[in-house]
């Protein structure tokens, strides 16, 4: 069982600190000699045993037996990231590079924001849109003439959209009633997806008693429109299979199936609610996903009209932290301050 990590020594924090940086840097372990050969000799391999004993029972390293170094854990990396990480400034050429890009529409930017975050970091970059789709409260409709009727949308959030259906036949008044009745037992304060799921049962259960004139009404009508933008947008994903990442394939296709099928979406928005600012998932030591070679960086964003989500960077559990870090922040920043 692990002690409480509050009480590393700092002697500890210090020689764990190199040997992680060593690790991030090589990906080669270290061991009590090569880590006093860095300090120049400060510390006596003794001393580095000794220290390293502690660092052990803390759960932050695991050993490595053919070279009898040592190596970070997962657990120990999480640590590392959360106490330990010196972030370095947002390099002038990136920051120009991000303060240039123009998001005139930042729903309509997803591409262009994951494309900045994919050059700047050579791997995989996500946006997360956590924008909700409003609950339709009511829909009515109006006669025109004998062949057309508009159809007005009120969703709970007070916006509304009106519909034209314009049919080959005339409309009797047993089409709108049988509409009427549809509206009255299954589309108040429901969903889109729930009412268009209710429009297909309905017209298939009842597709002996309907026309056609009934069947345009209901499916073109009532269809309801969803402009909102994609909830998830990825890019660079081929930067994890074509990099040396020690993993399965198979555990890769996972996480990318659970990319695809937006279950990955979900996951991280519950995270990320959690706390604000950057966060960073590590290997084995986070349930977000199973391959133990990654990691995330992450940060929730803002705009001033209220949309929420994060963006955030997939690689290796080896990749550079101190880089990454502040350049998500920033573009995080950025994007907050966009209508």
């Amino acid at each position: 069982m692990n002690k409480k990590i509050s009480e590393i020594s700092q002697r500890a924090k210090f020689i764990f600190k190199v040997l992680v940086e060593n690790y991030l840097t090589t990906g080669r372990p270290m061991g009590s000699k090569s880590i006093s050969s860095k300090l120049n000799y400060e510390l006596s391999p003794a001393t580095i045993r000794n220290v390293l004993n502690e660092i052990n029972l803390h759960g932050l390293i695991q050993r490595d037996h053919i070279s009898a170094g040592s190596l970070p854990s997962d657990f120990g990396l999480q640590f590392y990231t959360q106490a330990l990480l010196e972030p370095g400034q947002i390099n002038k050429n990136e920051k120009l590079l991000i303060d240039s890009t123009n998001f005139s529409d930042f729903s309509e930017e997803y591409e262009k924001i994951t494309s900045i975050l994919n050059g700047l970091s050579k791997q995989a970059s996500l946006i997360i849109n956590n924008e909700k789709v409003p609950k339709i409260s009511k829909i009515s409709f109006h006669t025109i003439d004998k062949k057309r009727v508009i159809f007005i949308v009120e969703n709970e959030d007070g916006t509304t959209t009106n519909r034209l259906v314009e049919t080959p036949e005339n409309i009797e008044l047993r089409d709108l009633n049988i509409i009427s009745e549809f509206l009255n037992k299954f589309t108040n304060n429901q969903s889109p997806i729930q009412i268009e799921k209710n429009i297909k049962i309905y017209i298939r259960e009842a597709r002996n008693e309907i026309n056609k004139t009934t069947k345009i009404l209901l499916e073109q009508g009532i269809k309801i429109n969803n402009n909102k933008s994609e909830k998830f947008f990825v890019r660079g994903l081929p930067n994890l299979v074509n990099s040396k990442i020690d993993t399965d394939l198979d555990t890769l296709n996972e996480l990318l199936s659970e990319i695809e099928t937006g279950k990955m979406a979900n996951k991280m928005m519950k995270a990320l609610k959690k706390s604000k600012g950057v966060q960073i998932f590590i290997g084995s030591n986070t349930n977000l996903f199973k391959n133990a070679n990654l990691s995330m960086i992450f940060s929730n964003y803002q705009t001033k009209n209220g949309l929420t989500g994060a963006i955030g960077v997939i690689g290796p559990k080896r990749i550079d932290y101190q880089r990454i870090v502040p350049i998500v922040n920033y573009m995080s920043e950025i994007i907050s301050n966009k209508k």
